[in-house]
């Protein structure tokens, strides 16, 4: 929906509570997705579209931005804030 005030970071959150419950920040996600890359062998921050896919198949239920919120939290990289003042004609 176009006009949510909800960033991606949050859409993922959301999406991912409900595969995790009980784990409002993600951490145990994040944990399982460390073990899962790295059972598989694959370094999130080198790779990660195969990262994606080996999390995909692992759970199947996985979303494409939730595996891409994993990944990037695997990888170590930071969170990310708002990306500037948003187009009031969307609203």
């Amino acid at each position: 929906m176009i006009s949510r005030d909800e960033t991606v970071e949050a859409t993922a959150r959301r999406r991912l509570a409900r595969l995790f419950p009980g784990d409002p920040e993600c951490a145990a996600a994040v944990a399982w997705a460390k073990e899962v890359l790295g059972e598989s062998g694959l370094d999130p921050s080198k790779a990660p579209l195969r990262s994606m896919r080996s999390l995909r198949r692992a759970e199947r239920r996985l979303d494409l931005l939730s595996a891409r919120y994993l990944v990037e939290r695997a990888a170590g990289r930071p969170r990310r804030g708002p990306r500037g003042p948003r187009n009031p004609l969307l609203h």
